[in-house]
């Protein structure tokens, strides 16, 4: 009988099962390497990831205009659905926005390859506001009469206009030029003839002089007349220039003194940031100017014509005057006048009263315009006229007042 070899057999035991598991290993090699792309061998290819940022003019209030900025990685192409009906295939593209509201944009790039973790397409909503949401749409206008002048206001809807006066000041006599500042709701009014400029709510309550010729060290309000507010500023004309104060009258300053006679009456343009202003002709030389805000840029647009007041629809191009006749102008009967921004097209669209007009105002909501009709300097025997935009239409809006300056703003009461 054979003895066994326990050693030996042990060992052809450990050989054998060594055999199977290089024999398995290599079998899920080939498997591994036969799965395998030819994207994972060598270096690995670049994804594409799609990705944009936004910036939105006029503080996202529509109408604007939205600026982005295509931050997309390893794209060769792009199409951008903006939201609103059109799309783009630039890098970085601008869209219009006219109206207010949510809107979808989408960013898809084109990738050059097909790798799986290619993030092609990115989504975001913009919201485009409501610059009235929340707020009235109001008419505001002074009055000049024998005794102290005031200030009333109309909720601009389709109803017959309701007069709200003002609270009554201690002493307001040619309330000239009227501004809103819609952001703290407070109407400002110049009175050229007490030389002083008060602060209202937007309701009319709490009349308070901010800036009073009489006080020493605030004689730089002197004769105001046109006014406008912006970024936190109240901005003036007087004989000599444009001056500027903070919205409770401190800091006043001389601001565009420069070639600036008189601004009796301004419009400012906050997306262009264009200053138009009519320049008295009683004194001074006239004309219908254009000033950019920094005080660069002065332009006669109209030559030498006495406009008593100016309104600008920024949206369709137009200016409004109210023009005092003036021998050898382009303006020589009383009237409003009406022409685009660059003084073309020159053309009376409406009659006044026997005295000068200070006061316009525009409803772009309804396509209307407003201005003064005056038969006298302080009797009540005038009117505010409405017409379309183009002067058709003219009807008597409210009667039985004496309006000089006027202004309509969105506003919270």
């Amino acid at each position: 009988m054979m003895a066994i070899n326990h050693s030996q057999t042990f060992k052809r035991i450990i050989n054998m099962k060594r055999n199977i598991i290089y024999i398995i290993m290599l079998f899920l090699a080939v498997i591994v390497s036969n799965s395998c792309t030819k994207y994972e061998l060598g270096n690995p290819l670049p994804s594409t990831y799609a990705d944009f940022s936004e910036t939105i003019s006029n503080e996202s209030y529509a109408p604007c205009e939205v600026t982005f900025t295509n931050k997309s990685i390893n794209a060769t192409g792009y199409l951008w659905n903006f939201g609103n009906g059109l799309t783009s295939t630039e890098e970085n593209p601008t869209a219009q926005y006219a109206t207010p509201g949510l809107y979808t944009v989408t960013l898809t790039c084109t990738a050059p390859n097909d790798l799986h973790y290619n993030q092609v397409v990115k989504s975001k909503v913009i919201n485009i506001k409501d610059i009235t949401a929340g707020f009235t749409q109001v008419l505001y206008y002074t009055t000049r009469t024998t005794g102290p002048g005031s200030v009333y206001f109309v909720v601009l809807n389709d109803e017959a206009p309701l007069l709200q006066e003002f609270e009554p000041t201690d002493y307001m006599t040619r309330p000239y030029g009227i501004a809103v500042d819609t952001v703290n709701s407070k109407v400002y009014v110049t009175d050229y003839s007490v030389q002083c400029i008060y602060r209202f709510d937007a309701d009319g309550k709490n009349p308070l002089r901010i800036l009073d010729a009489s006080v020493p060290g605030q004689e730089i309000v002197g004769d105001a007349e046109g006014i406008f507010i912006h970024e936190g500023k109240i901005y003036w004309g007087r004989s000599g220039g444009i001056y500027r104060a903070n919205l409770d009258g401190s800091s006043a300053e001389a601001y565009i003194t420069t070639g600036i006679e008189y601004p009796l009456d301004m419009s400012f343009n906050a997306g262009t940031g264009k200053i138009y202003l009519a320049n008295d002709k009683d004194a001074n030389s006239g004309g219908i100017f254009e000033v950019n805000i920094d005080g660069s840029g002065y332009t006669e647009i109209v030559p030498d014509v006495d406009g008593t007041g100016i309104e600008v629809d920024f949206k369709n191009g137009v200016i409004y005057i109210a023009g005092y006749a003036s021998e050898g102008t382009l303006i020589t009967e009383f009237g409003i006048y009406s022409c685009k921004l660059d003084g073309s097209n020159l053309a009376k669209i409406g009659d006044y009263g026997a005295k000068a007009t200070w006061g316009m105002a525009l409803d772009l909501k309804r396509d209307k315009l407003f201005w003064a009709f005056k038969n006298s300097n302080s009797n009540p025997d005038g009117k505010i006229v409405r017409s379309n935009l183009d002067g058709s239409s003219p009807e008597d809006w409210i009667v039985d007042i004496n309006p000089v300056a006027m202004t309509a703003a969105w506003v919270k009461l």
